[in-house]
C-alpha cells in the first residue's frame, strides 16, 4: 500500500513509535512485531530516471544490489547509482560492477556516488549529485527496516522540489522482523533506526522543518 505523505507528518508516527518501543518490552510478541511495521514505508514504484541503493554495511550478501539488479531488468531504471565505500581495500562499486555483469548487465550501467562524511552532510552531497545530474525521479532502494528513516530524508515536502524520490523497502534475510526481539542483530538495527529517526526529529524541532 502506497503511504506517501509530507515529512511533517511523521511526527505523529515518531510519537506512535516511542511510545511503542518504551511499552512494547513489556507485552505481547504481537505488540512488539507491529513496531517494526512502524519502521517500513513503500512507495509506487514505476518507471524512474535511475536507482540508487545507499550503503549499509550489515548487507554482506549484497541482498539489497540484488533487488536493485531486478528493478533495473523491470525496466525501472536506466541506471544504477551506488553509494561507494571500502571494504577490505576494494571500493563497494567495483564489487557491484562484477555482481552486475555476473549478471549480464552491461557497462555504464552501474555508476558510483561518492559522498563522503556522515549524517546530514552526507544526505545533502547525495541529494545535491543526483539533482545536478538532471534527473527527475529516483527509486531509492533500502532495506525495510530503513524505509521510514529515509522516506523522511528524502521525501518531497515542496512542490519546487527537483527531484521525486521513491522509496521501495526490502525484505532481508539479516534482519527478522517477526522476532526482532530475540534476534542481537535485529535488535540492534531496531535501536540504531529509532535512535537515528531520533535526530532527525530533533534537528528538524531545533531548527524547523523549512530546509532538509
Amino acid at each position: 500500500m502506497n503511504n506517501r505523505g509530507r515529512a511533517g507528518c511523521g511526527c505523529l508516527i515518531f510519537i506512535l513509535v516511542a511510545c511503542m518501543v518504551g511499552a512494547g518490552i513489556f507485552m505481547h510478541p504481537f505488540t512488539l512485531k507491529s513496531i517494526a511495521n512502524q519502521f517500513r514505508y513503500e512507495d509506487k514504484i514505476f518507471q524512474s530516471d535511475a536507482i540508487f541503493v545507499p550503503r549499509f554495511p550489515e548487507d554482506k550478501y549484497g541482498e539489497i544490489y540484488t533487488e536493485a539488479f531486478r528493478e533495473f531488468w523491470a525496466g525501472n531504471g536506466k541506471a544504477i547509482w551506488v553509494e561507494d565505500d571500502k571494504l577490505l581495500g576494494m571500493n563497494i562499486s567495483e564489487m557491484v560492477l562484477k555482481m552486475a555483469k555476473e549478471r549480464g548487465i552491461k557497462d555504464g550501467v552501474i555508476k558510483k556516488i561518492e559522498v563522503g562524511s556522515k549524517g546530514k552532510i552526507k544526505t545533502g552531497n547525495t541529494k545535491e549529485y543526483i539533482e545536478k545530474a538532471g534527473v527527475k525521479k529516483v527509486i531509492v532502494i533500502v532495506p525495510e527496516y530503513a524505509s521510514r528513516r529515509f522516506h523522511l530524508v528524502f521525501g518531497s515536502t515542496k512542490d519546487d522540489e527537483k527531484v521525486l524520490f521513491l522509496i521501495k523497502p526490502v525484505s532481508v534475510s539479516y534482519f527478522n522482523k517477526d522476532k526482532w526481539w530475540k534476534d542481537a542483530l535485529s535488535r540492534n538495527i531496531l535501536f540504531n533506526e529509532f535512535f537515528l529517526m531520533c535526530s532527525y526529529y530533533f534537528d528538524k524541532f531545533k531548527y524547523g522543518f523549512k530546509e532538509r
